[in-house]
């Protein structure tokens, strides 16, 4: 074989090798198999809560022959009294129970004095403590399934007796004179109603 031959020969081989090369490479890319999927999924937290009076309006400026000097004074004294219809309602997506709680507190001019009493249903007057009681048994629900709603109303009566024992009317007399001659003795009711969810 002469040179010439040979030459054409090592060409020719080549050239098929690099054949096979390029129509390898091809026809592995035409044989691949390939697939894609995207899914999702999204949720909203669920709804809890209750609809609970941001301000409650237990006292006044002007009872019967009780006023205040200042129609922006809210005030008490003996023999006087008042309500308010304390409504709460709500609904919720997760299972709860609804509690409720009254505190009250006296300014330390009252000296330990606490003269008001309450009640439920302004005719059965009672002390603080079982006030508390009454309050909570009343608000207090049983265990709510979810979207189940809770409304209830119910009245906080107060009052400041007009005369218990002459030694009340001499505390009541202090409580007066304090206020005419320094910082007015002074009362904060506070109601709480709680919405818990039950696991």
């Amino acid at each position: 074989m002469t040179k010439k031959q040979k030459n054409r020969r090592a060409i020719l081989i080549t050239l098929l090798f690099l054949s096979v090369i390029v129509t390898s490479a091809f026809i592995g890319t035409l044989a691949k198999y390939i697939t894609s999927g995207t899914t999702s999924d999204d949720a909203v937290a669920a709804k809890f809560g209750l609809n609970i009076p941001n301000t409650i309006h237990l006292f006044s400026d002007s009872y019967t022959n009780v006023t205040a000097d200042t129609s922006d004074k809210k005030i008490i004294a003996p023999g006087t009294t008042g309500f308010y219809n304390f409504v709460v309602t709500g609904t919720s997506e997760v299972a709860y129970k609804v509690s409720a709680n009254i505190t009250v507190t006296y300014s330390e001019q009252w000296n330990e004095y606490e003269p008001l009493e309450f009640s439920i249903d302004g005719t059965v007057w009672t002390s603080l403590d079982q006030f508390k009681t009454n309050l909570s048994t009343a608000l207090q629900s049983e265990t709510l399934s979810p979207n189940e709603a809770y409304s209830s109303t119910q009245a906080i009566h107060w009052r400041w007796p007009f005369h218990v024992s002459p030694e009340n009317d001499i505390k009541d007399t202090e409580i007066g004179m304090a206020a005419a001659t320094g910082t007015a003795p002074k009362v904060t009711i506070t109601i709480e109603a709680t919405a818990a969810q039950i696991a």
